[in-house]
């Protein structure tokens, strides 16, 4: 059985993104520095690049007026089925970056435009990074 997690897409700065997250969450937890007790929050910790699970909660979870949903499965769920149970279409390109998605993820202007346009999601890799200093 495994975990399924929602979170808010206006905040997921592509694939990677999302990948990174699950990698430090995977690895947090096999060598115990978790601050979760599952796999699908600590996941969101690492998403959110906050160190509190409440904050991280809080800034990349689904909210009312959430209309786009980036959706992780974890532990050999099925997505299609998943998606399907939640009655969800997949798009993938609700997870493109943008710069409005970089500053509602906490980037500053001055952060954003120091790296090309290209690699500004790279930002959001940092943070994801920064919270194994943080934890």
């Amino acid at each position: 059985m495994g975990d399924l997690q929602l979170l808010d897409a206006r905040l997921v700065c592509g694939r990677d993104h999302l990948v990174a997250a699950y990698e430090h969450a995977e690895r947090a937890m096999r060598e115990g520095t978790n601050a979760a007790k599952s796999l699908a929050v600590e996941f969101v910790l690492y998403a959110s690049g906050e160190r509190q699970i409440g904050n991280a909660l809080a800034k990349m979870g689904i909210r009312s007026d959430t209309t786009e949903f980036a959706v992780v499965a974890f532990g050999g769920v099925d997505i299609a089925t998943a998606l399907e149970a939640l009655a969800l279409k997949r798009d993938d390109t609700v997870l493109e970056t943008s710069r409005q998605k970089l500053r509602a993820f906490g980037l500053s202007d001055a952060e954003i435009e120091s790296v090309p346009g290209d690699r500004q999601a790279d930002l959001v890799l940092e943070r994801i990074a920064m919270v194994d200093l943080l934890k």
